[in-house]
């Protein structure tokens, strides 16, 4: 079975759940993502992950972030696609082929493994990092009232860009400010395995930081993609996405 979103499907539903396996040779499903639930896999083919969220914050245009991973296939060349949002898709049917890994700083689930009898190599890729994006008005242009992460200005507004762990650290108070934080995906199956779970994706507003203030930022890496070295009797299980912190807030890794 497809795991399950938190609290899905409940009036509090924090993400969306993987797709179940396909039937026979148990083509795998795909990945949930932050928007839309990892499809099934068929007879014929392994499961899409789920599309992510758009979502404008590094700049003015929209990007996706935390899309599943797609699933394996043991039967046919027709292995499951990323979601929209960094989701990797799965490894080529027939071949030692990885899955492909989540994409770097967006959350996404790692491809599935696919195979076949004989091919034993075939681990999941790696979930995509997370990130964290701190964004805020300002009075003047090119000017920011706080250090840490990369620092870009548009249409008056101060961006802060962590795609790795470090410190916002205030210079002046901030208020109404936007910030996202995304966590890391979980690594594919290995082995004809389902695709990886986005990683958990909290997007807040109106936001206050004090005065000369230092924000421990804590960006939550990509679950290990692990390799079945004598499959059938012992897969691995693919490593979960790692949790990304800031401001008390917490953005749970990918499943």
């Amino acid at each position: 079975s497809g795991g399950a979103g938190t609290n899905f499907p409940g009036p509090t539903q924090q993400g969306y759940p993987g797709g179940t396996s396909g039937t026979g040779n148990a083509n795998g499903g795909g990945g949930g993502g932050a928007g839309a639930a990892g499809s099934a896999g068929t007879t014929s083919a392994g499961g899409d992950g789920g599309d992510g969220l758009p979502f404008a914050i590094e700049s003015a245009s929209s990007k996706y972030y935390a899309g599943g991973g797609g699933g394996g296939n043991h039967t046919a060349p027709t292995v499951g696609s990323g979601g929209q949002g960094g989701g990797g898709a799965a490894g080529a049917y027939g071949t030692t082929d990885r899955g492909t890994a989540g994409t770097y700083a967006t959350g996404g689930g790692g491809g599935a493994g696919s195979g076949e009898s004989g091919v034993s190599d075939a681990s999941g890729g790696s979930g995509g990092s997370g990130i964290v994006v701190v964004r805020y008005q300002i009075g003047s242009v090119g000017t920011a009232k706080a250090t840490g992460g990369a620092i870009s200005f548009y249409n008056g507004k101060t961006i802060h860009t962590f795609t790795s762990s470090g410190v916002f650290t205030t210079t002046a108070p901030i208020t109404g400010a936007e910030v996202v934080l995304i966590a890391g995906g979980g690594a594919g199956g290995s082995q004809i395995g389902g695709g990886g779970g986005a990683g958990g994706f909290v997007p807040l507003s109106s936001q206050s930081f004090s005065d000369s203030t230092a924000y421990p930022v804590v960006v939550g890496a990509g679950g290990g993609g692990r390799k079945a070295d004598n499959w059938p009797s012992d897969p691995p299980a693919a490593e979960s996405g790692f949790d990304t912190v800031f401001n008390s807030v917490t953005a749970s890794g990918g499943g």
